[in-house]
């Protein structure tokens, strides 16, 4: 009986042994263990599902947009054309524009002489200008005078030799003793035929001399030398007072009639050659006030005039020549430079223009006005400069109607720089 329950005993105590690692399994399996369900609930958000996981990202999202906070790259959704057109303009209350005298005003279009913008280019001026040339065929025996030297009528500016003029210096030294000695003797008691003869000879001996390019001061030194130390020599002298532009000759070279040898020139005087339309040549006159531009002078303006208005038109460009007179005392306009010309017409055209006070360079270099887009909000406006007159700028690029700033640009655009915004519009 006693064995029997011992037996008994056995069976259950290895009955629970077994069942232990079953119950343990299963745990494991359905369920956390109380070490693992503790660490869990320990860490935050574990359980939690995956919505409510997002739900903080979305909100920092959210605020990141509300703030403008974004990533480098990053625009909020839907905006942006409206952050750019933030960051162009500077808003000013009214108390801001009374103290600093901000004047709006609206465009409206004037009346203005008509001006046409032209190119030209700088030439000599043709009737102060001389070509400086032997009449016979010479030798050059010495320059006495040299490219950019200012002259003096009359100054020698080289020596020449030719086997002509020696025989015409010869034939004027004869022609001229043979009178002196008839007038010494009297023409009542030579017979008239031999005093017509001599008279003649001299005054065709002259014309010779004169003709290969003597003056007369250089011919009346002729006869009071008696015999010519240095026959065929002779200077060639400057007949104005000028600048040397051109000394295109070598010493020993044997020069041709005609071919230049010296150019002098007024220094300072200029011709402007412009070309205009056929059509256009009804809004400028002879007379007219002319202004010039170039940029190799600083972009300094010249005033001159046109002296003459073409009669022909060029057959291969199809315009008009306009001859514009231009006083250049510093001598800056150099022959050859091309520069822009304003001819101010006879007509008057409509036109947009504020005063130059209200048109100022932005950042970039670009001409810039301010419009006002609401009550308080000023934006630049890039625009296209067209012309200038003493007082005004003429434009385009905004249309008639649109309220500008007149007065106190400056103040507007440095109240924008100091925002931090770039003044910068495309």
């Amino acid at each position: 009986m006693k064995n029997g329950k011992n037996l008994v005993i056995s069976v259950c105590v290895a009955g629970l042994v077994i069942a232990t690692p079953v119950f343990a399994f299963g745990a494991d399996t359905h369920g956390h263990g109380p070490e693992e369900t503790k660490a869990q609930q320990e860490t935050p958000g574990h359980s939690e599902s995956p919505k409510n996981a997002w739900e903080p990202e979305r909100e920092s999202h959210s605020k990141k947009e509300a703030d403008g906070d974004h990533a480098e790259g990053e625009k909020p959704h839907g905006s942006e054309g409206h952050e750019e057109k933030e960051e162009k303009g500077i808003s000013l209350s009214e108390v801001q524009r009374r103290e600093a005298g901000v004047i709006v005003r609206p465009l409206r279009p004037i009346q203005l002489p008509s001006l046409l913008k032209v190119p030209g280019e700088v030439r000599l001026n043709q009737y102060k200008t001389r070509i400086v040339t032997p009449r016979i065929t010479a030798m050059a025996l010495k320059r006495e005078a040299i490219m950019g030297q200012q002259v003096r009528r009359g100054d020698v500016l080289a020596t020449l030799f030719s086997v002509e003029m020696a025989q015409a210096q010869g034939e004027y030294i004869v022609a001229s003793t043979e009178w002196k000695r008839v007038r010494d003797i009297g023409e009542k008691i030579v017979s008239e035929k031999r005093a017509i003869e001599a008279r003649v000879n001299l005054q065709q001996a002259r014309a010779r001399l004169i003709a290969y390019g003597l003056t007369k001061d250089q011919i009346a030194a002729l006869p009071s030398q008696g015999s010519l130390e240095t026959p065929g020599q002779f200077d060639i002298l400057a007949d104005q007072d000028g600048l040397i532009v051109v000394d295109d000759f070598l010493v020993g070279q044997v020069i041709e009639p005609g071919t230049p040898m010296y150019k002098l020139t007024d220094p300072d005087s200029r011709w402007i050659e412009a070309r205009i339309n056929p059509s256009e040549a009804r809004l400028v006159d002879v007379g007219g006030q002319v202004s010039i531009e170039t940029s190799s002078t600083g972009a300094q303006v010249y005033e001159g005039r046109i002296l003459q208005i073409g009669q022909q038109v060029d057959e291969r460009t199809r315009t008009l020549g306009v001859r514009i007179e231009v006083i250049d005392p510093q001598q800056q306009l150099r022959p050859g430079q091309f520069v822009s010309v304003s001819l101010n017409g006879s007509g008057r055209e409509s036109v947009l223009a504020l005063p130059k006070k209200a048109v100022l360079r932005g950042p970039d270099g670009d001409w810039t006005v301010f419009q006002q887009v609401s009550a308080e909000r000023f934006v630049p406006v890039e625009i296209r400069v067209v012309r200038e007159t003493s007082e005004l700028v003429v434009f385009e690029g905004i249309p008639a109607g649109v309220k500008v700033v007149t007065d106190g640009a400056f103040f507007v655009q440095s109240e924008l720089a100091k925002s931090g915004f770039s003044v910068h519009n495309h």
